[in-house]
């Protein structure tokens, strides 16, 4: 009965373990390189990616859920906007009580140091990766390392060389060198252009309506990640620090399109004008007419002035049924959001001198 009653114990004690932090682990990754001990720098490496991963998916799905809470107001009237503090008071109880269960159940520390953070989100444990999986000789994942480094950091000249040196090498296939980070939208995006070039109109709809779908889904989940607290001036006066705070995080929001330097584009809005125009070509061919209509529609919501799309809605009208020019409204909701996060921008930025125009009211 003693041993039975101290597996008890030893197993409940289990029950509260917590794995390292992604601290502790980066730190003894960036160790295990200086030491040049390659094998044990890519276990804690890879170990820190892995358990971030985990501490993102929990602030975000929390932020997510308790984004819109649904409640019944316990104010009536909304007398000197208190409903504005009466949603922030839920939400922040919900993000309490969302977080503590979910860190929980995983086991997981809450915070990681800030200058960790940041390594992290810009990819750093890569820059360290690609060299120990050299020195293990294990080129192929060297090289994606290299690559996935890259794509957060399209002006490393030095990667660059580091990366053209592995696709010389005869156990690299340049074909398998993928982002280790990457989203789905990424592959996806590649096998469209692939299928468009060859003339594959099924295979190509198919790809773009999926990247339309999974990069927005992706450019959402970078802008949740925005609404940790940024470090902003502070003031005694309540409304200029909260202000400097929302301005930081609509800053935050607006780069996430950032992502896409590395595919030749300046902004989500420039890309998803492209994909559009992919598809409504794609429709066109498989005589889907009224689909390719929304897709132009959708365009010149994006492009309102391009005078390529004007030519083809005017050919479309011949094609299509009366009414099918609808945007699509995902696409209406990102051209609007942008929109109006920039005219707010404007409105932090240039301060007493902005002046409102009258066709954003």
């Amino acid at each position: 009965m003693l041993y039975f009653f101290t597996i008890l114990i030893t197993l409940s004690s289990c029950a509260c373990l917590k794995y390292s932090s992604v601290d502790t682990l980066y730190k003894k990754g960036v160790q295990a390189y200086t030491d040049e001990r390659w094998s044990e720098c890519i276990v804690q490496f890879e170990e820190a990616l892995h358990l971030y991963k985990l501490h993102k998916s929990v602030l975000n799905n929390c932020r997510t859920q308790c984004n819109v809470p649904q409640h019944t107001s316990s104010i009536k009237e909304n007398i000197d906007d208190l409903k504005i503090y009466e949603k922030y008071f839920i939400q922040r109880n919900c993000l309490n009580d969302c977080q503590d269960k979910g860190f929980n159940d995983l086991n997981l520390y809450s915070d990681i140091e800030e200058s960790v953070l940041e390594k992290i989100q810009m990819k750093t444990p890569y820059e360290f990766l690609h060299v120990c999986y050299f020195q293990m000789n294990n080129l192929p994942k060297a090289a994606s390392s290299a690559y996935t480094y890259l794509v957060a950091n399209p002006e490393s000249d030095q990667m660059k060389n580091n990366l053209q040196f592995y696709i010389e090498q005869q156990e690299v296939d340049r074909n398998e060198i993928v982002d280790l980070d990457g989203e789905d939208w990424k592959v996806l995006y590649k096998l469209g252009v692939r299928s468009y070039n060859q003339g594959n109109w099924g295979e190509t709809v198919a790809a773009m309506e999926e990247v339309l779908t999974d990069y927005i889904t992706s450019e959402n989940s970078c802008r949740v990640d925005c609404e940790k607290l940024p470090e902003q001036q502070w003031s005694s006066e309540f409304v200029i620090t909260t202000s400097n705070n929302m301005a930081a995080i609509l800053q935050c929001k607006q780069l996430c399109q950032d992502k896409l330097k590395f595919f030749g584009y300046n902004s989500g809005l420039e890309f998803l004008a492209d994909i559009l125009n992919y598809l409504q070509i794609s429709y066109y061919h498989l005589d889907r007419f009224d689909d390719a209509a929304k897709m132009v529609a959708s365009h010149l919501a994006i492009l309102p002035t391009d005078e390529d799309m004007i030519v083809n809605k005017n050919i479309y009208k011949t094609l299509a049924k009366e009414g099918a020019f609808v945007e699509r409204p995902d696409i209406a909701h990102y051209v609007k959001r942008d929109m109006y996060e920039k005219i707010l921008l404007d409105i932090f930025h240039q301060g007493s001198n902005y002046h409102i125009n009258s066709n954003f009211i």
